[in-house]
């Protein structure tokens, strides 16, 4: 899958520079950013750990206690199971089997909720990636802007990585902080 995407953006940089025909070599700017250095250190990266810490910790902390609390009735029941009656060991075996099923049923629910939260997150950033490598394109008059995973080679000279995220740090105050538009 790798090979097409980088023959695909292989085919798309000779087409650019066969449409622009009368531009040369020298005229073309192309710029390569590091997604996965923008994946980590932007602050909408940040915001959306952030967010997912304050969304899914509490769940996780509470299925670790249910998980903590079955490994201690199991432990109960291995540890005294012999000495006990039939009718206590059956109700401490039931009371176990139905602490295991909701706690998978619990721990489904907060994977299947975790997983959808990360991927709109993700989806997000993403996005504004995208918008800050556009942004800064076009203002610093990029013919083309690559992901570095596609290339396979980049001078340190094209990287404008930090140029990027520094859009999106400019974006993300933009968006936390929108202009007050003269009132105070």
């Amino acid at each position: 899958m790798k090979l097409v995407n980088k023959l695909s953006l292989l085919l798309i940089i000779l087409s650019a520079v066969m449409y622009t025909g009368n531009i040369s070599a020298a005229e073309i700017k192309i710029g390569v950013v590091d997604r996965a250095i923008l994946l980590q250190k932007s602050p909408q990266a940040e915001a959306a750990t952030k967010l997912m810490h304050q969304k899914f910790d509490s769940r996780g902390n509470d299925l670790t206690a249910q998980q903590n609390k079955i490994k201690d009735l199991q432990d109960q029941i291995n540890r005294n199971g012999a000495i006990m009656s039939a009718s206590q060991l059956q109700t401490l075996e039931n009371q176990l089997d139905s602490l295991q099923q909701d706690f998978r049923r619990k721990q489904d629910d907060f994977q299947a909720d975790l997983n959808t939260q990360r991927n709109q997150e993700l989806g997000d950033l993403q996005a504004a990636i995208d918008k800050a490598a556009q942004k800064f394109a076009k203002a610093q008059n990029y013919n083309l802007i690559i992901d570095k995973g596609v290339a396979y080679y980049a001078d340190s000279t094209v990287d404008v990585t930090d140029q990027v995220l520094s859009q999106m740090q400019k974006d993300f105050k933009t968006q936390t902080n929108p202009p007050s538009n003269g009132r105070k």
